[in-house]
């Protein structure tokens, strides 16, 4: 072979190479990201409960010491009466320990877990940056949240779990609202799907317009700068409603697939499911807050702090009995989150009506994701919002096998 006949081929070998392969459907999980996936999710799992039990033992500590009465008396000390005034200085104080505290601890899950698996791309200056970033909007967000509620508490000691509720639920749907359009945008970029993929995007709002959800923007959610793995969503209510795609899905994923993902989230706004969520929402919070109140008194008695509830040192009392409840009361709330998502898997069947599409779908995503497709039952009982990929894959392929059982 000539120097300009190897050239030439040299030449397109590159252009074969630049040309980017079609996406396919996959039948098989790929055994090197299955060893990396138990490695990283055994990590993962081992260190979360870990810092779960230090997490208990650090707030039984402060309940137990009452650090929370000792400081409030010695702001008394120096003349500061005005509760809202020792509430904000409360909160800022333990915002500051909060956040100090568990800066190594995200950084640890950075840098030993999500980049030393390959699910992060951020550099760890990016990564400050971000992180605290979401400190300041947190901050923000919490803070007159935070002093709202002991106003609450000071004004209406009575019935205050009740217009807690009311507020907190009007909130979640207003911040619902709100986060595809403020909150999303300031840690990611997203650019109209229709200009780097209009035939998809067509198909994409054609097929939502066909099921009956009024949607007509598309948007690509960029992760791909900072992160391996994928995700999907329709986010929003009304006229901030919108399809976000992650560019990581885009060029690993079949049209069918990512029209598989938006049907599933389509058929959570079929079935009403938001609405369903904000009434369990709403259920669980005013029992929380009601219980909360009616266990205050007691529990502040015996562990040695005020009985009067509007008095901010008692925190650590009203911080206990929102984890014991919200952690009792999460059981039967992801359990039903569950059921509504194999409602939806079934529902995303039956407009794409093809198993093998489901199952190359789950495949996928768990081996970009490094998920474990079979989890321990106690993980899937106490913390799993979603069935496992294993029993996702069966139902699937069972529903459309045979759909009237």
């Amino acid at each position: 072979m000539d120097d300009q006949s190897m050239k030439e081929h040299s030449e397109l070998e590159e252009t074969k190479e630049s040309i980017p392969t079609e996406p396919i459907l996959v039948t098989e999980f790929d055994p090197k990201r299955r060893e990396l996936a138990i490695a990283y999710t055994r990590t993962a799992r081992l260190y979360s409960i870990r810092l779960m039990i230090i997490s208990i033992i650090i707030s039984i500590g402060v309940l137990l010491s009452r650090v929370t009465v000792i400081f409030r008396d010695l702001l008394n000390e120096y003349g500061m009466e005005d509760p809202f005034i020792i509430t904000g200085i409360f909160f800022i104080i333990g915002f500051l320990i909060v956040n100090i505290t568990e800066l190594p601890v995200s950084f640890y899950l950075h840098s030993k877990l999500s980049r030393k698996y390959g699910l992060s791309k951020l550099a760890n200056k990016r990564w400050f940056l971000r992180y605290f970033k979401g400190i300041i909007i947190g901050f923000m967000i919490s803070f007159p949240l935070f002093e709202g509620f002991y106003w609450l508490l000071i004004t209406f000691p009575d019935i205050w779990w009740f217009w807690a509720s009311i507020i907190l639920i009007l909130f979640t749907i207003i911040f619902s609202n709100l986060v595809p359009i403020i909150i999303l945008p300031l840690f990611f970029k997203f650019d109209p799907l229709e200009e780097t993929h209009p035939e998809l995007s067509a198909e994409l709002v054609q097929m939502t317009q066909q099921i009956g959800i009024k949607i007509t923007r598309a948007f690509i959610w960029r992760i791909g700068e900072i992160a391996t793995t994928s995700n999907a969503a329709l986010l929003g209510l009304g006229n901030t409603r919108r399809i976000i795609i992650a560019d990581t899905i885009l060029d690993k994923y079949t049209t069918n697939e990512i029209k598989w993902i938006l049907a599933h989230e389509i058929g959570h706004y079929k079935h009403h499911d938001f609405w369903k969520k904000m009434a369990i929402i709403s259920f669980t919070t005013v029992l929380i807050f009601l219980l909360t109140h009616l266990m205050f008194t007691p529990l502040a008695i015996v562990f040695g702090y005020s009985s009067v509830i509007g008095d901010v040192s008692g925190i650590p009392v009203i911080g206990v009995c929102f984890w014991i409840l919200s952690f009792i009361i999460d059981i039967p709330s992801l359990w039903y989150s569950r059921k509504q998502e194999v409602v939806t898997d079934n529902f995303a069947s039956s407009i794409i009506m093809n198993p093998i599409v489901a199952k190359s779908l789950f495949i996928k995503m768990a081996d970009q994701n490094l998920s474990d497709i079979d989890p321990p039952w106690w993980e899937k009982l106490f913390f799993m919002s979603h069935p496992s990929i294993s029993e996702r894959i069966r139902d699937v392929e069972k529903n459309i096998e045979h759909p009237d059982k």
